[in-house]
């Protein structure tokens, strides 16, 4: 399956003011086609500024690039948190990667603070790091939104029931570096197959490509490469569930066999910490195993992180 089969959808007509309600229908009615079919996407006319996004990436190569390991060290993950910080994580089969993760910070009610509370640890230089990031995250989360009411056009269903749940979404910007390979290395290399666990992702990449693969509908995997200011998005299991597995959200890996490091940004745009996971379709569109039905987000959040936490070496602080 070539990789000009995955579907590249312009969201500029639904975000204009201009544009009639057939044209924001016409739109939406492609994102639902490839949520039902793809559960990956390219999105363009995004209305996300070309500079914004090339700072925030900038940004991202300069911390990998140029913070020492005393810099990395302080911002280790804490033990309580567990989420917010850096991290690297390293596997003899798979290689090795490193990451910077900020969160919608989240008041602690445990003491301890628990799994995903807490507030984002910031690195010292460049001392705009900070309103970089809060600026990328400030439009990531408009344009969230905005992709949410989409699909919900689409789907017939009030655009208000959807809002709800993500209009403080608990959001997760992750710097990820790949580090050089010398050797060539297996199938495995990078991170392993597995779908995301949240709604929508949006993918921010240098122009690394044969890294990002995607299995396709006859199980085969194909590249995604990245096309530049334009944002590749996919699925996760909560808009699955959400939509009774009309949606799908689609298996993906990384396997990183360049000699030079890859730098990866996704923005992960998941539900409110404290929503409910519970379809919002009628029963008759979609089928679903239910395996969420009636959670709280946060709940499945800590424990699919519980569950990554044993590939993770998180330095000392």
């Amino acid at each position: 399956m070539p990789m000009e089969t995955l579907p590249i959808i312009d969201f500029a007509p639904f975000l204009l003011p201009t544009s009639t309600p057939q044209e924001r229908r016409d739109v939406a009615v492609e994102l639902d086609q490839a949520c039902r079919n793809a559960g990956f996407f390219y999105l363009k006319g995004h209305g996300v500024p070309q500079d914004l996004l090339d700072n925030i990436r900038q940004h991202a190569i300069d911390f990998f690039k140029t913070s020492s390991e005393e810099d990395k060290q302080r911002l280790a993950l804490r033990s309580d948190d567990k989420a917010r910080g850096y991290s690297r994580h390293v596997d003899p089969q798979k290689g090795s990667h490193e990451a910077l993760d900020s969160y919608r910070p989240v008041e602690a009610t445990d003491s301890p603070c628990g799994i995903g509370q807490g507030v984002n640890q910031w690195p010292a230089k460049p001392d705009t790091f900070r309103s970089a990031v809060e600026s990328y995250v400030d439009r990531m989360e408009r344009l969230g939104r905005a992709v949410i009411e989409a699909l919900a056009l689409a789907l017939g269903v009030d655009a208000g029931l959807f809002v709800s749940r993500v209009d403080k979404s608990f959001w997760q910007l992750r710097m990820i570096c790949y580090g050089r390979q010398t050797s060539p290395v297996s199938a495995k290399a990078g991170i392993g197959e597995h779908t995301d666990f949240g709604i929508l992702t949006f993918l921010l990449t240098d122009s690394t490509k044969n890294s990002l693969q995607v299995r396709s509908k006859t199980g085969e995997w194909m590249h995604a490469d990245p096309i530049e200011g334009v944002f590749l998005c996919n699925l996760g299991d909560m808009l699955a569930e959400w939509t009774r597995g009309a949606y799908k959200s689609t298996a993906h890996r990384v396997v990183h066999n360049s000699d030079t490091p890859r730098v990866s940004i996704p923005f992960f745009f998941d539900p409110n910490w404290d929503a409910i996971i519970e379809p919002v379709v009628p029963s008759g569109d979609g089928n679903t195993e239910g395996r969420y039905v009636g959670v709280r987000y946060r709940d499945r959040y800590v424990g699919a992180m519980e569950e990554a936490l044993g590939t993770v070496v998180a330095l000392a602080v």
